[in-house]
């Protein structure tokens, strides 16, 4: 699949702050909101965000219960795989990133001791990541059609049973080095604001709500972007 680029990559005041949840009426303060609107003036000004996607669907060419082989020999590996993406016939693999902009900029703020404004451009840009990344899997998600498939929930490297060492396959198979991602020797990717995924196409495949992504995230309890624990929350 070709890369995916996006124009704009955009929030405003209210979207952060209603990430707090419980926490936003004692956080957004007139000072934070304005300090808020600064930041996101900043990254609209200056560039700060250069949101890339891309991703690539492959046959699946082999299995077990617990690892799926794909033509050229690539194979993901995890038991959370016989749950999440049963019976796959084809996998989507792809990666997102927003550059290494805001990054730097929250280096140089902690740098220089402003660290109020650090840590609220790091959660802008994790924000940003996280729109990004829905835009991702909702590409993915449109793929199957073509196939006459159904596609699952997207599952990536660092989720309950996806072990962080299946990043550098899942980045592989996405394409990542035609966006600029690469990854460290720990597994992790750089840019930092960056993440990975995979969906799975086949018949029934089983859905997840995002509430039910985060009750099976191992950072749950202390995630500030926590989606709610309220039924019937929309995927």
């Amino acid at each position: 699949m070709p890369v995916i680029t996006y124009p704009r990559l955009s929030l405003e005041v209210e979207d952060i702050t209603a990430s707090w949840g419980s926490r936003r009426e004692r956080l957004a303060s007139a000072h934070v909101t304005a300090l808020l609107s600064e930041l996101l003036a900043k990254i609209e000004a200056e560039g700060w965000v250069q949101p890339k996607a891309s991703f690539r669907i492959w046959k699946v060419v082999d299995s077990a219960r617990d690892w799926l082989g794909f033509e050229g020999g690539s194979r993901i590996s995890s038991p959370a795989l016989g749950h999440h993406l049963p019976g796959a016939s084809h996998v989507a693999a792809g990666v997102c990133t927003i550059g290494g902009a805001i990054e730097e900029n929250v280096r140089q703020m902690f740098a220089s001791s402003d660290r109020l404004r650090g840590v609220m451009l790091d959660e802008i840009g994790t924000l940003m990541l996280f729109r990004l990344g829905d835009q991702l899997e909702e590409a993915m998600q449109a793929e199957a059609a073509r196939y006459a498939l159904d596609a699952s929930a997207a599952l990536s490297p660092g989720d309950d049973g996806f072990a962080i060492p299946q990043q550098a396959v899942v980045l592989e198979l996405a394409g990542g080095a035609d966006i600029g991602v690469s990854l460290t020797s720990s597994g992790m990717l750089v840019p930092r604001k960056s993440l990975s995924a995979v969906v799975g196409f086949g018949l029934r495949m089983p859905k997840e709500s995002r509430a039910e992504r985060c009750e099976r995230c191992a950072a749950r309890e202390r995630c500030p972007h926590r989606w709610p624990r309220t039924s019937g929350v929309a995927a």
